[in-house]
C-alpha cells in the first residue's frame, strides 16, 4: 500500500502531496518554519468507507499552540481538513488552540486510513487557552475533549463522558485507530464495535473487541464530545 502526506499549515487547508514506499521516507512538516516546535504524531485512524471520522490530536498536556499540522494517508483518496476557529488575523492562537481537530472521509466510497500530526508551540502557563472562549460574532468556540481506549482482544467495557461544568453537550464522535508504524490491515478496524447513546447531557459508550482482533494490532478507540459554554 502506498503512503501519501497531507500537508497543512494553521493558515490553510490540507491538501495532498507526494508519495513513498514506507512511511518512514516520508518527511511531515508540521514544524516548518516555527522556531520552538514539538512534533506530535497521532496514530492510524481508519477512515469509514462512507462516513466522515472526527480524531482530535492535542499538544502534551494541553500545555502549548497547535502551530502547524500534517497528516499521512493511506491513498490519495483520503481527504483531510481541520476545525478552525473565527479570528483575525489567521494565525496560531487565534486559528488554532491547544489541540486539532481533524476531520477525513474518503473520495471513493474506499476505506482508508490517515496518520495525522501536529506541531506545538510551547507556552509556559498550563492554563486556559483565551482562544477558546474568545467571543465573536456567532458566539464562542465550541470546545472539543476526548478519552482513548486501548482494547485487547474479547474487551468490552461501557463508561459515561459528558462535558465539563455547566457546559452543553452539542455533539459526540468516536473513532478506531491503529498506533503503528506502518498502515494497518483496514479490516481489522471490523473487529472493533462502538455504540453511543446521548442521554441528556451525557453519552453513554459501549465498546467492544473480538477475538478476531490480534494480540497485537495496538487498536485503541477514540470517543469526544463537542461542549458549548
Amino acid at each position: 500500500m502506498r503512503f501519501v502526506r497531507v500537508l497543512a499549515t494553521a493558515l490553510a487547508a490540507l491538501g495532498v502531496a507526494g508519495a513513498g514506499s514506507v512511511s518512514a521516507q516520508v518527511q511531515t512538516k508540521e514544524c516548518n518554519g516555527i522556531r520552538a516546535c514539538i512534533s506530535v504524531p497521532g496514530p492510524w485512524v481508519v477512515v469509514p468507507a462512507r462516513a466522515e471520522v472526527t480524531y482530535l490530536l492535542e499538544c502534551p498536556r494541553r500545555r502549548g499552540i497547535v502551530g502547524g499540522l500534517d497528516a499521512l494517508a493511506s491513498s490519495r483518496d483520503v481527504r483531510v481538513s481541520f476545525a478552525a476557529n473565527l479570528g483575525a488575523p489567521v494565525s496560531p492562537g487565534t486559528t488554532t488552540t491547544r489541540y486539532a481537530v481533524f476531520r477525513a472521509v474518503t473520495a471513493t466510497g474506499r476505506r482508508g486510513a490517515f496518520k495525522p500530526v501536529i506541531g506545538c508551540i510551547p507556552v509556559d502557563s498550563g492554563g486556559r487557552s483565551t482562544t477558546a472562549v474568545r467571543l465573536t460574532t456567532p458566539g464562542a468556540p465550541l470546545e472539543y475533549a476526548q478519552t482513548t481506549f486501548p482494547l485487547r482482544p474479547g474487551i468490552k467495557r461501557t463508561t459515561t463522558i459528558g462535558c465539563a461544568g455547566r457546559q452543553r453537550l452539542v455533539g459526540t464522535w468516536h473513532a478506531v485507530a491503529f498506533r503503528t508504524a506502518a498502515v494497518p490491515r483496514l479490516p481489522l478496524a471490523d473487529a472493533v464495535r462502538v455504540q453511543r447513546t446521548r442521554k441528556g447531557s451525557n453519552v453513554a459508550v459501549t465498546i467492544s473487541a473480538s477475538e478476531a482482533l490480534p494480540q497485537g494490532a495496538k487498536a485503541e478507540v477514540q470517543v469526544g464530545v463537542v461542549c458549548a459554554a
